[in-house]
């Protein structure tokens, strides 16, 4: 009796749908029939009126309507959208729409609303009012422009989600009291936007700057740490004391720039630059013209063996510039290969096998100048006399056709 009136009433229902549901419904109830003697009858009437429940509709017309916007109002490929539609589920376009409306009045352009979409597709889900309004105004009110609020919160969403009161503003604080104005507080937060919020500023910054300050570094040298490589300030506080006194051991002078910047580099390990020295050792230097190198330019020691032997391997065995020369002035292996040490030293080697300067010329006064100074002195001098110089210093033709 159960049985048939549970068949009574679903036949009922069936008749009351459409056409196609209707005919599922027999088809159903004609399978279900054919077991009516079987203990599992019931359950087998269950299974087939709930296989398809309206949630699964809803749910597929939501991931539907999440692809078509992050397509036609985030940009974002076909293909892209997709994938993130299984991160974010938009149900109607107000929310993102609030928050896209939003984020362009603070200087996003679409291209940006795309990046931050893409790393951070829950944004679109966000309360543009009550939870973003009040961090960007308060990155705004701290000097950050709208021209670059977009950097700053693509490379560190999470800016935009963490508690401004408990976490934005205090670290703003701390950040301010190790640079000498706003303004070089901003230019740290733009350059290095995720140390801000991902890095332990109480347990590694403060104790850094303190250890510095300590050694006698100047506020000068910690402002040009703080916006260049603050990375180097949040490092653990162990770990940079060891540096710090690594640099004094080589003889940099605390009260130097290139004091914080060798830090920079020693960071990096005892075996990473012990085996620089190895290479530079290979091309004629020894320990003592390497250390007076590094002193000079500490910046150097961060090429890689790969990209210093490269541009060794040219300036030694191309051009012929003795390898010590290069160790007294380790500046020029810093300049770029092909956009600037290669063009100019074709010019220079034109000018020579023409008569028009002098062989002892030394590379410091071509390769270390600024590129007007270099224009003006070895290009436009010479141009009347050899009007396919420029081409040779662009590289539109090979500096061997004009010699």
């Amino acid at each position: 009796m159960v049985l048939y009136f549970i068949l009574t009433r679903l036949t009922a229902t069936a008749s009351s749908s459409s056409f196609t549901h209707h005919n599922i419904a027999h088809i159903q109830l004609g399978s279900l029939l054919q077991h009516k003697h079987s203990n599992n009858a019931f359950l087998v009437l269950f299974n087939s009126f709930t296989s398809a429940t309206p949630s699964d509709g809803n749910h597929h017309k939501g991931d539907t309507f999440t692809v078509s916007y992050l397509i036609n109002s985030c940009g974002l490929s076909p293909e892209l959208a997709k994938k993130l539609s299984d991160r974010v589920n938009l149900k109607n376009p107000e929310t993102p729409n609030a928050v896209i409306a939003l984020l362009k009045h603070y200087g996003f352009s679409k291209t940006h609303v795309a990046q931050i979409v893409q790393k951070y597709p829950k944004l679109l889900v966000a309360n543009a009012e009550n939870t973003l309004l009040p961090k960007l105004k308060f990155i705004q009110s701290i000097g950050v422009s709208n021209m670059d609020m977009p950097k700053i919160l693509i490379s560190n969403h999470c800016i935009l989600f963490r508690s401004l009161k408990k976490c934005l503003i205090p670290r703003y604080e701390v950040l301010r009291s190790v640079v000498r104005d706003d303004l070089e507080a901003v230019r740290a937060l733009r350059n290095a936007p995720r140390c801000f919020t991902y890095s332990d500023i109480m347990s590694y910054l403060v104790p850094n700057i303190e250890a510095l300050r300590q050694c006698g570094v100047p506020q000068s040298s910690i402002s040009h740490l703080m916006i260049h490589m603050n990375s180097v300030a949040f490092a653990r506080h162990s770990k940079f004391l060891e540096a710090v006194n690594t640099t004094k051991e080589f003889g940099f002078n605390p009260l130097r720039t290139n004091f914080v910047v060798a830090i920079l580099v020693l960071l990096k390990g005892k075996e990473v630059w012990e085996s620089r020295f190895e290479v530079y050792e290979r091309w004629g230097w020894n320990h003592e013209m390497a250390v007076r190198a590094f002193r000079k330019f500490p910046n150097f020691m961060k090429l890689s063996e790969k990209l210093f032997t490269r541009k060794m391997s040219f300036l030694v065995n191309d051009v012929g510039w003795p390898s010590e020369d290069i160790a007294e002035y380790p500046l020029v292996i810093m300049y770029n290969l092909e956009t600037r040490i290669i063009p100019r030293f074709s010019v220079i080697k034109i000018l020579k096998s023409k008569g028009l300067l002098g062989k002892n010329l030394h590379f410091r006064d071509f390769i270390c100048i600024t590129e007007k100074n270099f224009l003006e002195k070895f290009v436009v001098k010479f141009q009347k006399d050899l009007p396919l110089l420029p081409d040779v210093y662009r590289g539109v033709i090979n500096h061997s056709n004009v010699m």
